[in-house]
């Protein structure tokens, strides 16, 4: 009997320690697992960063909590994103998220197993070999692609009703962002009875030595769309002023710092699809599956006081058609 309440008492002992083994719970080890989003960029950008957070934390993930950003990005050289790329890949981010043809290019041949979520507003991403359809990716990548020809011809158009007689035109082309926007206005020009001469630049320095490179006069000016182009618009608006020649750009700070027009999609809303599909991605949803989407929100900035600082008579249909006139 002795021996049976003993065994009875050990046995409970052991029971109730494995009760409270069970019922303790380390702090630490009951914490989310913090996921991880690494960010690749051609340079150091911060603006298009709170709409970027703020669709993540409407969808539940907030940084600090159950998120963390990995920022790397290439110094304002294209060329130097390898290195940042293979970073991010070393630290096994959850998920990559580069901005630019550049960047989705290095992250793309840096991992074939992470998932990335591409914002590339100058590549058509079936003929990079990124993806096997816009509806079905099927391999790493999803994300934003713009890869629209239509662009091309309302900038030349928009030029053409505003400058007549227009036949001479500079296009300024950063060729890391590849060959889609120059061959797209090179397709357009023929028909409107423009002649191109294409100057390419790829250092924000090149740009103040590009017009040493201009034939004859030129009667306006493109600037072809690329990462460099975006962050370096002011710069670009004020040369175009020095030379005193209508401008057209697709990014909105071009014609916000004193370019003459610029038409293109608006970018926080490309944002922030991007980063509704950075969270599906991060809730288990796997980038071949996600459909590549296109921008569907575009925007025609007009500075008539640039045009009449160049005087230019401006025709009412195109006053008409600005979504925005900077006066």
């Amino acid at each position: 009997m002795g021996e049976r309440v003993r065994q009875t008492t050990s046995f409970l002992l052991i029971l109730t320690a494995m009760v409270l083994a069970t019922a303790w719970v380390d702090p630490a080890w009951a914490q989310p697992r913090i996921l991880r989003v690494g960010v690749l960029t051609v340079a150091e950008s911060q603006e298009w960063l709170e709409p970027f957070n703020r669709t993540l934390r409407e969808h539940g993930w907030v940084e600090g909590k159950n998120l963390v950003f990995e920022h790397r990005h290439g110094s304002g050289d294209p060329r130097r994103l390898a290195e940042p790329a293979a970073e991010l890949v070393r630290l096994k981010v959850d998920v990559l998220f580069p901005v630019g043809p550049p960047s989705v290019r290095a992250a793309f041949a840096a991992t074939r197993d992470i998932p990335i979520v591409a914002h590339d507003l100058e590549t058509d991403p079936v003929a990079a070999g990124y993806a096997r359809s816009y509806s079905r990716p099927g391999g790493n990548l999803t994300g934003l692609f713009l890869d629209s020809p239509d662009l091309a011809g309302k900038w030349l158009e928009l030029l053409k009703t505003i400058v007549p007689n227009l036949s001479r035109v500079v296009v300024l082309w950063d060729s890391t962002s590849g060959p889609i926007p120059l061959d797209a206005v090179r397709t357009v020009a023929p028909s409107l009875g423009v002649k191109l001469q294409v100057v390419e630049i790829h250092t924000p320095e090149e740009i103040d030595k590009a017009p040493a490179a201009f034939r004859g006069r030129p009667q306006a000016l493109i600037i072809l769309p690329s990462p460099m182009m975006y962050y370096e618009s002011a710069r670009l608006a004020q040369l175009a002023k020095k030379l005193r020649l209508p401008a057209t750009s697709m990014f909105v700070p071009f014609a916000q710092a004193g370019g003459m027009l610029a038409y293109g999609p608006e970018m926080i809303p490309t944002v922030e699809r991007c980063a509704a599909l950075v969270a599906k991605i991060l809730a288990g949803a796997k980038p071949g599956d996600l459909p590549i989407e296109r921008p569907t929100k575009f925007e025609f900035v007009f500075n008539r006081k640039t045009a009449k600082a160049l005087r230019l008579t401006v025709p009412d249909t195109v006053l008409l058609r600005a979504d925005k006139l900077i006066q």
